[in-house]
């Protein structure tokens, strides 16, 4: 077994030509070829021996390796049926009894049956991937929804989607996936990675969120009457806050009353308002719709 990493490009180059080819673009395959990038995830992750880590899409393998070298046992979940040869081959062949690969769309996951006679399922996991860009907002959903048990997630997705989940109000990228994530998680940008540090090469970069459960939900109602409230006083974005909201509340006096209840001018944009002033506002119109 070759002491070189996965990830460095020659031994990702003599991978691929060997067992796929090419990547599949139809499931957003970019590998990573930069093993400092991995290395630098790992410690935003804060992975430790003995850590349970649920992967996402581990390719051909690049941050799995170190993961499994790092001391974690490593459950993961991939649909690409050319690569289970590839892990079972060229993953450290000692570190194998660590390592469950779970071929399975994420989004159809039973994680309780999965996670079953592999993880400790009283301890919590940690989950750490580089997202597909086609599909990172479900996925986030899907796992927010979800009733794993986990300390952290540790996502790399494209850097407009990382942009808009981590924006202050005021802000282009400020909207409903910014609040929907930010009402559930502590959310902290760990780094930038260049479309240089994939092969193929993307045409976008990436970068690496952290986020952190909050003890619980900001907004003290339904997270899905939150969300999808949010969402319709964004519907369009550059009208007033009080435009919006005729969806919801159609009479001007009852919209007014609610906008003065929760110390809101009738023409404020929804991007300038902060996550607080949302719960507040929501909460007003649960209330009044009740």
């Amino acid at each position: 077994m070759t002491n070189i990493p996965i990830a460095d490009p020659v031994r990702t180059q003599a991978i691929v030509n060997r067992y796929l080819k090419t990547a599949k673009k139809s499931l957003g395959q970019n590998f990573l070829i930069d093993l400092n990038a991995i290395e630098q995830i790992l410690a935003a992750a804060e992975i430790q021996p003995g850590d349970q880590v649920i992967e996402i899409g581990p390719g051909i393998g690049s941050m799995t390796e170190q993961l499994l070298l790092a001391g974690a046992k490593v459950l993961a979940y991939e649909v690409d049926d050319r690569l289970p040869e590839i892990l079972q081959n060229e993953l450290p062949q000692d570190h194998l009894s660590d390592f469950k690969l779970v071929m399975q769309d994420v989004l159809q996951a039973d994680f309780k049956h999965d996670l079953a006679g592999f993880f400790a399922l009283d301890q919590p996991v940690k989950i750490v991937a580089n997202l597909p860009y086609y599909i990172t907002t479900p996925i986030i959903f899907n796992l927010l929804n979800s009733e794993l048990n986990f300390t952290s997630l540790t996502l790399m997705m494209q850097q407009e989607v990382a942009d808009r989940i981590a924006a202050e109000p005021g802000g282009k990228d400020y909207g409903p996936l910014t609040l929907a994530v930010q009402n559930q998680m502590q959310v902290e940008l760990a780094l930038a990675v260049s479309h240089r540090s994939f092969w193929p090469q993307p045409k976008v970069d990436s970068a690496v969120l952290v986020l952190k459960p909050l003890p619980h939900p900001q907004y003290p109602g339904q997270t899905a009457d939150f969300n999808r409230l949010v969402k319709m006083c964004f519907a369009q974005r550059r009208k007033t806050l009080n435009n919006n909201l005729k969806a919801i509340i159609p009479a001007a006096d009852q919209r007014a009353e609610i906008l003065a209840e929760v110390k809101l001018p009738a023409n404020i944009r929804p991007e300038k308002l902060s996550l607080d002033q949302f719960i507040s506002l929501v909460s007003a119109i649960v209330k009044y719709k009740a």
